[in-house]
């Protein structure tokens, strides 16, 4: 009798112990699909990330949750225009930075949802978006919000979400013009310079955007400074603490060095370079008086 008793007070444990780990698994993860998808297109999403829908949350996206996600205007009807199709995965995760992978997204890189991802508050993610079929993806970033709020169990701050939506937009407008890898590491180093340094007014902050862009390679207009100047405000208005997102912000700069690297479009820092070469000079300079000097003696 004892020996069935223990048995079974085994297998209770045993049971117990694996829905516990699976209840915490599901916690962790948290799937989005757009609304507006078929059977067959959410079985797709599913397999691309690597889930079953009988192992994991999963939450269906509509334009209302757009809408409440990125702060929109819900009376405006050009919100309430196209299907939702943009899909996510969202790990919570307790470190190693974002990271992000991305499908079928033709204006929204993964480089630049990692870097509206700490905007938006989070320093910690593997997330994973994808469409069955090409979109913008301009609007993806509010269904991985909405998975990761949804697997930590809390909301996010609207003003962050909102600022971070503005710059998935600002990113995007200058990527149209100098390549959106080559945009995400403009607006990285702009809002890493603005977050450490915290200016005290406007003026600080085309100081910073005057003085990360000229030190670029890449050619960026006025009228798109002033684009950059007006996010870094908002994004300056949030007062993230730098300590918190150093690591986050260093970790994503790394990542798309690496992939501006590999795809042989590596921006040089022309301010660098320019460093170099006058250094090159002086010591030429120097050297040749030098030897004058010697001349003379």
């Amino acid at each position: 009798m004892k020996k069935n008793i223990l048995k079974l007070i085994t297998a209770c444990t045993v049971t117990f112990s694996l829905f516990s780990f699976t209840v915490q698994a599901q916690n962790n993860e948290r799937v989005t699909l757009g609304i507006d998808l078929t059977d067959a297109q959410e079985a797709q999403m599913l397999k691309e990330f690597g889930v079953k829908e009988n192992e994991v949350s999963v939450d269906r996206i509509t334009n209302d949750d757009i809408i409440k996600q990125l702060g929109l205007d819900p009376t405006d009807q050009s919100n309430y225009q196209g299907g939702c199709y943009s899909s996510s995965y969202v790990k919570l995760t307790n470190s190693g930075g974002i990271q992000v992978t991305a499908k079928n997204l033709t204006e929204v890189t993964p480089l630049m949802l990692s870097n509206a991802l700490v905007t938006s508050g989070v320093t910690n993610a593997e997330v994973k978006a994808s469409s069955p079929f090409h979109v913008t993806g301009t609007s993806a970033l509010s269904g991985i919000l909405k998975g990761f709020e949804s697997a930590k169990g809390e909301e996010l701050s609207l003003k962050n979400k909102k600022t971070a939506q503005e710059e998935i937009e600002t990113t995007s407008d200058l990527g149209e013009e100098i390549g959106y890898d080559e945009a995400a590491k403009v607006i990285n180093d702009v809002k890493t310079k603005v977050i450490k340094e915290a200016p005290k007014n406007s003026e600080e902050i085309s100081k910073i955007v005057e003085n990360v862009t000229n030190n670029y390679t890449v050619e960026i207009s006025d009228e798109q400074k002033e684009q950059i100047k007006a996010l870094m405000v908002n994004i300056n208005d949030l007062d993230i603490d730098y300590d918190n997102v150093k690591e986050t912000l260093k970790n994503i700069s790394n990542q798309i060095s690496e992939a501006l690297k590999n795809s042989g479009k590596d921006i040089q820092d022309s301010g660098f370079l320019q460093g170099l070469f006058d250094a090159i000079g002086n010591f030429f300079s120097q050297f040749f008086d030098w030897i004058k000097g010697l001349g003379n003696n």
